[in-house]
């Protein structure tokens, strides 16, 4: 003899419950990925703009590509890639390299997400 349906409650609520939290984990999972890419091309971008700042004729040093990605940094990513740090090198080929690099904002507290871009141009000195 099976029980009336009025007897099964529970069954619904254990399907909604497992259902919930999948669900969750699928969106905390997009979320992350999302975090992850805009971190990425945050740091790419500010790359890319300290090599646009130290590589044209008359920049004093390889400082001030550094210092124009750290601010781009601070105005721009300040919430999304936490600890950011910038390096500029001069290459004796004669092209600049400006690698930042730093952890992603993570939605799970147990995640380590770090993160390195490297931007690259060649210096503009006048020919010999």
């Amino acid at each position: 003899m099976t029980p009336p349906e009025h007897e099964r409650g529970g069954a619904v609520s254990t399907q909604l419950a497992l259902l919930w939290s999948g669900t969750l984990a699928l969106v905390l999972t997009g979320v992350q990925i999302s975090l992850y890419a805009f971190a990425s091309q945050l740091a790419m971008t500010a790359a890319e703009d300290g090599v646009r700042s130290g590589r044209h004729y008359g920049a004093e040093s390889a400082a001030d590509a550094e210092e124009t990605a750290r601010r781009f940094l601070e105005r721009s990513a300040a919430r999304v890639l936490l600890n950011p740090r910038t390096e500029a090198i001069v290459r004796p080929d004669g092209s600049l390299d400006v690698v930042v690099t730093g952890e992603v904002l993570t939605v799970l507290p147990v995640l380590d997400l770090p993160i390195s871009r490297t931007a690259t141009g060649a210096l503009e000195r006048p020919a010999a």
